[in-house]
């Protein structure tokens, strides 16, 4: 009933009904007072809320809570939601140390080099197969937003026909997690023969990929006991994609700074 009447509401009656909606156990233990304080709103608002849905007041209003409260079936504990919550912890450990450790291995020098890169050039193709071109297209999608030419190829065999029309001002970038996927190397290799600025985000240094790159961006290879190193390699590789777009962000933030006014 509550949640039938919260779309109409004004916003101070709606933090209340929210606030009932959230902690329906503690309502029937609250004062008015307390219940506005913890809401948002003022004691008068309290009783206008309980009125408003069919109530004589805050008191009546806790009564019928308490009731339908009391009529609920106590659910034993569901062993799958314990586990899946298990399961969470333990990717959330694997994922916040995976992060942690892509602060450090991050180098920061490329990140700003790439970024100038980015900023300056003419077109930017990106590369990437499977997680890794969902991610490329990610990474095309936020550069576009920033206004640079950007394009991604999640069947790298493309992305290397197309290589010829790249030049010394453009730039290619190649995702992969292994650093050892055929058409994302030779994609990427075929852009360098052709003069484009090339980089690479990949969790491994001594890869394939390395060698056909100016600059690296490491990803950490953090593997997951429960899903296997695909997942978590993600969050790594979406965090070195973050990290590179706010550089990007505050390149272009500074260049229209030091621009003359009236000529932006």
């Amino acid at each position: 009933m509550i949640r039938a009447h919260m779309p109409q509401l004004p916003m101070a009656l709606r933090r209340i009904g929210k606030y009932i909606v959230e902690n329906p156990d503690l309502i029937v233990k609250q004062t008015a007072d307390q219940v506005a304080t913890l809401s948002g709103s003022g004691k008068a608002s309290v009783v206008r809320f309980c009125r408003l849905i069919g109530f004589e007041g805050f008191q009546d209003f806790k009564f019928a809570l308490a009731g339908e409260l009391a009529a609920r079936p106590v659910r034993a504990p569901d062993a799958s939601a314990l586990a899946s919550r298990q399961i969470s912890e333990t990717l959330r450990g694997t994922l916040s140390a995976a992060l942690q450790d892509n602060v450090s291995l991050l180098d920061y020098n490329n990140v700003e080099t790439l970024a100038v890169r980015l900023v300056d050039a003419r077109r930017v193709d990106i590369y990437g197969a499977g997680v890794s071109g969902i991610l490329a297209t990610l990474l095309a999608t936020r550069l576009l937003r920033l206004g640079i030419m950007a394009f991604a190829f999640s069947d790298p065999k493309i992305g290397a026909e197309l290589a010829h029309g790249l030049d010394a001002t453009s730039v290619a970038i190649g995702l992969s997690e292994t650093g050892i996927t055929s058409e994302t190397v030779q994609a990427l290799k075929r852009a360098r023969s052709a003069g484009v600025f090339t980089a690479a985000i990949t969790a491994r240094p001594d890869s394939p990929i390395v060698a056909s790159a100016e600059t690296v961006l490491l990803a950490a290879a953090a593997e997951s006991p429960l899903t296997g190193g695909a997942l978590t390699v993600a969050f790594t590789q979406l965090f070195v994609i973050e990290v590179l777009v706010s550089a990007v962000a505050i390149e272009i933030g500074r260049r229209e700074a030091r621009r003359p006014r009236g000529k932006r």
